[in-house]
């Protein structure tokens, strides 16, 4: 297959470099990561699509230096992930919101710059911003169980841009929602990257998700992970409920389908 790789002048928010990572399972090495190269663009939105078990998170945390690779480099920002990891230059959310009942939803967006010992002041005016980006002025001083499961996936996007990371890696956080919720959140998760021009890399197990969000689909291939496939997505923005229903959606879905399914045709033997 071949791989459709953008080309950029700029330096890329995110560099592998012959990334490999394997497991012990106990019973024996499990093999999650193979021969990884892959470049991301500075306020690229890329989505990692692939069948289960393929090693998308696994991915996702290695850039994240969550995981260490077995072998290969991993740069985010031009430094070590390591590096980039202490100097905070990304946020994460996961599917569960992880927020603390015990704090207030306000103080939740505030836990990493308390972290970070930003003063009182300083915290307070940067979480009313993030409330109002994610649309939730009002609820400052609501507890997490008290808002729908959506509103608390705002409240984990919120947090995780407190400190301004360039770089935000999403591990399937809109996968728990309804349908209507899920399609919200897009909605409203494209309106944040617009506006803050942050990188995301985003795992996901939906084409129409991968497509309507993406300015590029990265397809992996079966465990061991590999890339499949790159795919640009070349549809304009903003994108709306409008944009699922035209033609060029309908024929950009079909191309990441179609790579999708290629990977996962067996292999035919005699």
């Amino acid at each position: 297959m071949t791989i459709n790789t953008p080309v950029t002048d700029a330096r890329p928010a995110i560099s592998l470099r012959n990334v490999t990572k394997t497991f012990d399972a106990g019973g024996g090495l499990v093999h999650a990561l193979d021969d990884i190269d892959l470049d991301i663009a500075p306020g690229a939105f890329v989505s990692l699509l692939g069948p289960s078990g393929c090693g998308k998170s696994t991915l996702l945390r290695v850039i994240g230096d969550l995981v260490k690779p077995t072998e290969g480099v991993v740069e985010v920002n031009g430094r070590s992930a390591e590096a980039a990891r202490k100097a905070r230059e990304y946020g994460m959310a996961f599917q569960a919101p992880g927020l603390m009942d015990w704090r207030t939803i306000r103080r939740n967006i505030e836990l990493p710059l308390q972290v970070q010992g930003v003063p009182r002041n300083e915290r307070r005016a940067r979480a009313e911003e993030m409330l109002e980006l994610v649309r939730l002025t009002g609820f400052e001083n609501h507890r997490p169980r008290q808002l729908s499961g959506g509103m608390q996936q705002r409240v984990a996007i919120a947090r995780a841009l407190a400190f301004q990371p360039k770089l935000l890696l999403m591990d399937e956080p809109l996968g728990a929602l309804d349908e209507m919720n899920r399609e919200y959140l897009q909605r409203e998760l494209l309106r944040i990257w617009r506006s803050t021009g942050t990188t995301i890399v985003f795992v996901t197990h939906s084409v129409s998700e991968a497509v309507f969000l993406s300015t590029e689909v990265v397809v992996m291939s079966p465990r061991p992970g590999r890339i499949a496939d790159r795919i640009p997505i070349d549809l304009p923005y903003p994108r709306t409920d409008e944009t699922r229903m035209t033609e060029e959606f309908y024929h950009a879905e079909s191309r990441v389908r179609t790579a999708l399914h290629s990977v996962l045709e067996p292999v035919q033997v005699g």
